[in-house]
This record gives C-alpha cells, structure tokens and sequence, in this order.
C-alpha cells in the first residue's frame, strides 16, 4: 500500500459533512526559487570580484620589471599602459577630468585675452567646433598612434596653429596646459571611480605626455618627474592664475556650450552643478565662479560615489575597451562616430543611423548634415574654419620630419631631439 501511496500524504479536513473527515494530498513542494535566486546573485557578485581587477593584475605582470621606477618607460610602453584606464577601467571619468583640466585652464590671467581676441571660444557660432576640434586632436594624440602618419598630421597641425600666435602665448602657458592634462584626470579618478590610477598608470601617462611636449617643441622647459610638474604647476599658477573679465567670458561662454541641450527651466540648477564640478576655490575665483551651493557639492560628490561603488560591486569589467576614433571611409577622410559627438556633428557622415542616433541623442535637436557638411575630416585641416585650407603644405612637410624621429622599432627605447623648429 506505501509503494501505491507514494508522497500521499493524508490531510485531515473539516468538510462538515457526515462522511467525516477525508484525506487530500499535500501539495507539491514549490520550486526552489529562494535557493535559486540567492545563489545566482552570489555567484554573479563573486564573479565581479574576480574579474574586476583582472586587466589591471595582467597589466603590471607585464610590466613588474618598470614598477619600481616607471620613469624607464619609453612612450610606446606608457602609450599601452595609458589605454587600460583611458578606454576600459575608467573611460568616463579620465575623458571627464580632462575637460574640465581645459576648463581650468580659462583661469590663467595670461592665456584668456588671446581666446577672447580670436573669438574661437566666446562666439556661439565657433565654440561648438572648436570643442570639438579640441576633442578629435586629444583623441588622435592620446588614442591613437602618434608614429602613424595620421598621429603626426595631427600633431603638426596642432604645432602650425600655436606657430600662428607664437608671439603672443607664454611658453609656459603650454606646460601648464600639459600639466592639467597630466594630473586632472588622475585627480577626478581617485577621488571617485571604482578604483584609483596606479602609479605605474600615473608615470606612464607623464611619461607620454613629456613625449607630446618634445614633439611641440618645449621640452627644454618641461619637469623630468611628475611630483616636479605637480610642484611646478602650484608655483605657476600662484603667479599667473587670478582674475581678469577675460577669464569669466570664457568661462561663460563654455558654461553656455554646456547648457545648449538643457531646457531653461532647468539652467539654473546645471548651473550649479557646474560650478560645483569646480572644486578648487582659487581657480573659482579666477574665473570669476561664486562658490557652489552646499546641496549641488554634495549632490555632485554623492553622486560620482555611488556610481563608482556600483561599478565596483555590481557591474562586471568592459567586454572590450571603447574605440572613439574617426574611421577613414572611401574618400579618404576620417569619420566620427556618432557616439561619440559632444557638442556639434563635426565631421559626422550624413547617414540616416548617424541622423536617427544623434536626433534621439540630442532630442530632435542635432543631425549631421547641413552646416555641419556631413563629412569627415583631415588632421591636417582641424582648426577653425578659415584655416581650414591654410598652411596644409607646411603640415605635411612637417608631418613628414617628424617620421625620423619616430621608433623604428617599436619596443626601442624613446628617440632624443627636437625632430622640427614650429616656431612655438
């Protein structure tokens, strides 16, 4: 009788009739789920722990016999030790600690006049452009090969347009910019990302950079160590950074650019936010910023928190690292990737994904096309519009000398001299 039972098993009821009390089987237990559920998230929590720091593990395997004194990095070794934070650990905010190193950069008393002179970052109609440009010569610089000859047209465009205003920047305005480049991204990373840049990272990016400045010619002013350039950089601007109007046009100007896509009723409060991104007092003051409310500072610092310890605890590492550079298509230009696009769609192709894309990106706002032209671009042409077709022949002269002086072979040790005169 048990064996025909089975899991029968007997449940008195209170049917109320007179046949007194039946038997009803017991229900099925239910499926597992509070076991299930628990477990799955155990394991994907534990996976993220694993895998999290795995690139960066790998990385200094790979590089155990420079972590003693990263500074015996040649710049191709620093170029790939750059891309693990630049395009997979913390893309978002190396490239969003580097704008605002160009956003400080408005507070130094001898740099601004010019800006304003030429009108490249105070007229509505060219700051959006010049954003850009700014953007895709970083991009061709830090992201990509500066030994290839796109890396160099690049590079010799950037040193033709200094060439232009030699006589009215300070050559050390050009290693201060360097040096915000160098420690700001750095700087938001520790502060607030899942994890802080090394400092194999930190040399590496130093080492690179120091590259870029032989390159544009002032080597000979630049600091041989990082904690030399952070030391340099505090003295200068305790000479150069205060406030002129200058400063604050800039200033606002950018503040504006930032603003296009948000409705007005809403101004006020980015507005904060944005000042608040503004974190150092003295260079607030330079621009001319009053200081930020209580609530946008701890908005902002709580905000940047809880995003990265959700990316340290919840989120598993980047399948691949992200690839923002420009694509060349049949024509020969370079294409950005919708994407990618900042301000403006400079250089965006007309297409009907890139217009679909960036209309919902930008709701129904921006589309390639029309004053933006829809095609891509030289690095030999970057720069304002009415240099778009000047000193083209001198660029790629230039581009051309700077090919000796370039690695031969790329794991050789970094080449010595200056390989052009720009006039900077």
């Amino acid at each position: 009788m048990d064996a025909i039972l089975g899991n029968f098993t007997p449940v008195r009821t209170n049917g109320g009739g007179d046949n007194g009390d039946m038997l009803e089987p017991a229900s099925s237990p239910p499926w597992p789920w509070r076991i299930i559920i628990p477990t799955a998230v155990a394991a994907y929590l534990t996976l993220v722990q694993v895998l999290r720091f795995r690139a960066l593990r790998a990385l200094e395997r790979k590089y155990a016999a420079y972590l003693d004194d990263p500074y015996r990095l040649n710049y191709r070794q620093a170029a790939e030790i750059m891309r693990l934070h630049q395009l997979r650990d913390t893309p978002f905010l190396f490239y969003f600690g580097t704008q605002w190193a160009l956003v400080k950069s408005y507070g130094m008393a001898t740099g601004t006049p010019l800006l304003v002179r030429t009108r490249q970052l105070c007229d509505p109609s060219r700051v959006g452009r010049r954003a850009e440009d700014t953007a895709i010569v970083l991009l061709e610089l830090l992201v990509g090969d500066i030994d290839s000859d796109r890396g160099r047209r690049a590079t010799a465009r950037l040193n033709w347009m200094h060439a232009r205003y030699a006589s009215r920047i300070h050559r050390g305005d050009y290693v201060h910019t360097l040096s915000l480049f160098v420690l700001e991204p750095s700087r938001w990373i520790d502060r607030y990302d899942w994890r802080g840049v090394t400092r194999l990272e930190k040399v590496a990016y130093f080492v690179y950079w120091r590259e870029l400045a032989r390159r544009m010619g002032f080597i000979d002013i630049m600091p041989d160590t990082l904690e030399a350039l952070e030391e340099w950089k505090l003295a200068y601007e305790a000479e150069h950074m205060y406030f002129i109007p200058e400063n604050r046009m800039v200033a606002e100007a950018t503040v504006d650019l930032f603003l296009r896509g948000v409705p007005t009723l809403l101004h006020g409060f980015m507005r904060a936010l944005f000042v608040s991104f503004i974190d150092e007092k003295p260079v607030r003051d330079a621009l001319g910023f009053p200081d930020p409310p209580r609530w946008a500072a701890a908005l902002t610092a709580g905000f940047f928190r809880l995003r990265g310890f959700a990316i340290r605890h919840l989120f598993l590492p980047r399948a691949a690292p992200l690839d923002p550079m420009a694509r060349p298509d049949k024509d020969g230009r370079l294409y950005r990737d919708a994407r990618f696009v900042g301000f403006e769609p400079w250089y965006v192709a007309d297409t009907w994904w890139n217009r679909l894309l960036l209309w919902v990106s930008s709701a129904g706002k921006t589309t390639p096309g029309g004053r933006f032209q829809g095609r891509g671009y030289m690095p030999e042409e970057l720069g304002p519009v009415e240099f778009e077709k000047l000193g083209r022949e001198e660029v790629l002269r230039q581009a051309e000398a700077m090919k000796e002086y370039a690695h031969v072979d790329k794991d050789g040790p970094i080449g010595a001299g200056c390989p052009v005169g720009f006039g900077v």
